[in-house]
């Protein structure tokens, strides 16, 4: 009865792939009965987590959204509008009124300039006119949602008002907009520290390893907490014809993929009654399954640390679903 309930509710936070998702007795059942020997052992070290620091999203995109679709450019700047915004740039750092009206002129060329408006943002602040700033860092938010940088500077400008709440909301957009940026992290780490929540961070690394022999023998080496995403890993990567089998084609991460594999690892570290407190990817991804937050688990901690620039075709509706899988479950 008592895995029946673990099941059934897991069911629910993954709706829309209940039907094919695999339990981790069915999963172990497809390794045994396998052509392929898979070999399991315990893992004897710790994988380190991988360096996504120069994964980064620049800001030079801006994108268009209708009723279906959301389209993502590179801002190019036009002949008119170009000898302006190089002059605005030039003077950023010496002359901040003639920045200011060189930005303006640019803008006024080029409308759909949206980032011009973050910097006039930014010279409005250096220059102490921070309403003014806030003003254009909303501008461009609203003109270009996907503006990281225009939610970052307005949220450390909510900070310095002492609005903890709206400086949480920004940074946290921010931070899913350019998952791995160092400066944002600081940010959102001091926000965070004031607000009182947690700031622990890290970055989803299993603790498993997969290779396989000559001999037609995988070998998973695991922590013994990594049981059931190590199982369904190996059938993922190394089970002939499994992949197609769930409709994904090789070479892509998928999120039915991740779901089963979460899944697997969510209901034995539940029938195990498995303590978490030391591993806090295990424990957040326990919190976010029974709070209904799986989607937002992998977007942001499977999906964004690898391919940052995800969170541009990301809808405002979703984007603000995984700021609440952050401050509900993540940084609490």
């Amino acid at each position: 009865m008592r895995k029946t309930i673990l099941i059934g509710s897991l069911l629910i936070a993954i709706s829309g792939y209940a039907q094919v998702i695999h339990t981790p007795v069915e999963i172990l059942q497809l390794l045994t009965n396998s052509k392929v020997k898979y070999k399991i052992q315990k893992l004897d070290k710790t994988i380190e987590c991988k360096d996504y620091s120069k994964n980064l999203n620049y800001h030079d995109c801006y994108r268009v959204t209708n009723d279906s679709t959301i389209e993502t450019f590179k801002y190019t700047i036009n002949d008119d509008a170009l000898p302006s915004f190089d002059k605005a740039e030039e003077y950023f750092k010496t002359n901040l009124d003639s920045a200011l009206s060189y930005y303006h002129s640019a803008l006024i060329m080029q409308p759909s300039l949206y980032m011009v408006m973050t910097y006039i943002g930014q010279v409005c602040e250096k220059k102490g006119n921070l309403s003014v700033a806030m003003e254009w860092y909303k501008t461009a938010i609203n003109k270009n949602y996907i503006d990281y940088m225009a939610h970052w500077f307005l949220a450390d400008a909510y900070e310095s008002m002492g609005d903890l709440d709206k400086a949480l909301d920004e940074i946290v957009i921010a931070q899913i907009l350019n998952r791995n940026n160092s400066n944002i992290k600081k940010s959102m780490t001091r926000i965070l520290k004031k607000a009182k929540r947690s700031t622990e961070d890290w970055y989803f690394t299993p603790q498993i390893e997969l290779s396989k022999d000559s001999d037609n023998t995988v070998n998973l080496a695991m922590n013994e907490k990594w049981f059931g995403y190590g199982m369904a890993k190996a059938l993922w990567d190394y089970e002939p014809g499994y992949r197609e089998s769930m409709g994904v084609s090789e070479g892509y991460l998928s999120s039915i993929e991740c779901k089963e594999c979460l899944a697997s690892q969510y209901i034995s570290l539940k029938n195990a009654k498995a303590k978490t407190k030391k591993d806090p990817q295990l424990q957040i991804l326990q919190k976010a399954v029974d709070k209904k937050f799986l989607d937002q688990y992998i977007i942001y901690e499977l999906f964004l640390p690898q391919n940052p620039f995800i969170a541009n075709q990301l809808s405002e509706k979703t984007i603000l679903s995984i700021k609440n899988y952050i401050l509900e479950v993540r940084n609490k």
